[in-house]
């Protein structure tokens, strides 16, 4: 009996440590940080972080990938179809207490680094604001 009662007091104590990390959610999860973040997001939605117009995205194909091994890969069918691109990859790392990535990519020869505030980080959905308060949700792809 005192067993499960220290069972189930470590996975209290655990519990509490690993909620509410991000602002937007989840408030518990079993699952990694690194596991939640390692798939295939749509942009769905975008908030302009000077005026609060919220903008929904149409599905167009337009995705950014995280895998687990660093690796990231982007596709902006408005942008990269343009110049004639069909992805763009590149490498990611959160940062030290996981609040923040860090991606960057080369397009035609341009090195360009971006640092992402994770806002909510669920199994299905994430939001990521930049320095500007610019934010774009994103969903399972």
């Amino acid at each position: 009996m005192k067993t499960l009662k220290y069972t189930l007091l470590s996975i209290l104590i655990l519990s509490i440590y690993s909620c509410g990390k991000y602002e937007e959610g989840p408030g518990f999860t079993f699952l990694s940080k690194s596991a939640r973040m390692c798939q295939k997001w749509r942009p769905i939605q975008s908030v302009d972080g000077s005026t609060g117009v919220i903008t929904n995205i149409d599905s167009d194909g337009s995705y950014i990938e995280f895998v687990k091994d660093g690796s990231i890969q982007f596709y902006n069918k408005d942008l990269m179809s343009f110049i004639g691109i069909d992805a763009v990859s590149g490498t990611w790392e959160f940062s030290d207490d996981k609040t923040q990535i860090t991606y960057s990519y080369d397009v035609l020869g341009l090195n360009t680094t971006e640092l992402k505030t994770i806002k909510k980080l669920k199994i299905n959905s994430m939001g990521l604001e930049d320095n500007n308060g610019n934010k774009i949700y994103y969903e399972y792809y």
